[in-house]
């Protein structure tokens, strides 16, 4: 079966990337893999790698448990992952091995100083993955002016179509 990989970080986004992963996996037929990934500690002071802690592990597994009830609830077949580790490191080597068809994410429209500091997982993700990512913005832009339909080109008649016998000039690339 098919899959689509939806990215939930327990934002304000992850209710939209929840709400088009199930227009999705409804449309195409395809199953849904909601994953969380729960960073480590930062590490002080010590020579063991940094320790993911259960308590939050449990909890955040509790509440992905809960949407993928709602997805299941919706005729979508879902599961829940709670994977612990760095967090681009961890979602690319996910995306390896489950091969979805989709990975659907948030994006939080952090600024260029951020990025330079802490990087983007979004970034990341469409930079290195194998597969199409749909990035979810996390807010709605208003649209301010309202698009205008450009109007149809006209036959040109200047005075080289006149030159030319009455045939139009060839419109510029």
């Amino acid at each position: 079966m098919k899959t689509i990989l939806a990215l939930i970080d327990f934002s304000d986004v992850s209710t939209k990337v929840l709400e088009q992963a199930q227009r999705l996996a409804r449309a195409f037929g395809h199953d849904v893999v909601l994953m969380h990934i729960v960073p480590p500690e930062p590490l002080v002071v010590d020579f063991e790698p940094p320790a993911v802690p259960q308590d939050v592990l449990l909890s955040r597994q509790q509440q992905l448990s809960a949407m993928c009830d709602t997805l299941t609830r919706q005729d979508v077949t879902a599961t829940a992952q709670v994977l612990g580790g760095l967090l681009l490191e961890t979602v690319l080597e996910q995306i390896d091995l489950l091969d979805p068809e989709v990975i659907i994410m948030g994006s939080h429209g952090h600024g260029a100083l951020y990025h330079l500091i802490v990087g983007g997982v979004t970034e990341g993700v469409i930079k290195h993955a194998s597969r199409p990512v749909l990035v979810i913005p996390s807010v709605t832009v208003p649209q301010s002016h309202p698009v205008k339909a450009r109007k149809p080109r006209r036959e040109r008649t200047d005075s080289l179509a006149k030159t030319l016998g009455g045939m139009p000039a060839p419109l510029p690339l």
